[in-house]
């Protein structure tokens, strides 16, 4: 064989290589990075059809992803324990924390309603997090969190008629639910702060839920 022979041949066959091998897809990288994780967090698609998905959703998953990092680190660095050990302070409860979404109203066909739970359960966390705020100053995650929030509630609020907006929440509600947390020993406040973080997580995974439902059900949410 000629060199020139020998030399069109390994040509060949690197042709072949470069067409049949697969190339790294960068969306398949962010969804096996870990960045977020948990079934709670699957991204689901209105339309089935595939795509960034929508703004409210890269949103609510940053939001879970941040509150989640702040709570693990607050418990850690504060309690001295592990996040395993967690499950201990369960008992611990804000009396104004919004509860969970309400399956008859977000996990059904009630749009309206639903949307009105949500927004004023976020407007209320609002309020929540000026406390923690006020505990942790010099957080650099909690900025994020408050930002987000703010852009969540706008976002919820465009999808409501003009009728059924929620109204902000009163000064003098603000003052009645900071005065449940601001008081009582340190140790008291810094439960507080985790039991707030816990909880908002809690709240920003079923409105996930909710708003996807509202996809799969043809009253979609963008």
């Amino acid at each position: 064989m000629t060199s020139s022979t020998h030399y069109l041949s390994l040509l060949s066959v690197l042709v072949v290589l470069v067409k049949t091998s697969p190339v790294p897809s960068a969306l398949s990288d962010l969804k096996t990075s870990g960045w977020t994780s948990g079934e709670e967090l699957a991204t689901d698609s209105f339309s089935g059809e595939t795509g960034a998905p929508p703004k409210w959703e890269q949103i609510v998953k940053m939001l879970v992803h941040e509150v989640t990092t702040f709570r693990d680190q607050q418990f850690v660095e504060e309690f001295q324990k592990p996040v395993e050990e967690m499950s201990s302070f369960t008992q611990h409860q804000v009396p104004s924390t919004p509860p969970h979404l309400s399956k008859t109203l977000c996990f059904t066909s009630k749009k309206e309603a639903c949307l009105q739970e949500i927004s004023r359960g976020l407007q209320v966390y609002q309020v929540l997090l000026q406390h923690v705020k006020a505990e942790y100053p010099q957080s650099t995650l909690l900025p994020s969190v408050t930002h987000q929030t703010t852009v969540l509630i706008g976002l919820v609020k465009d999808q409501m008629k003009a009728a059924e907006v929620v109204q902000d929440v009163s000064a003098s509600e603000r003052e009645r639910v900071l005065g449940e947390v601001t008081t009582g020993t340190e140790w008291e406040r810094k439960t507080s702060v985790h039991t707030i973080l816990r909880e908002l997580r809690n709240f920003l995974v079923d409105t996930k839920r909710a708003l996807c439902g509202m996809g799969k059900r043809g009253k979609g949410f963008q």
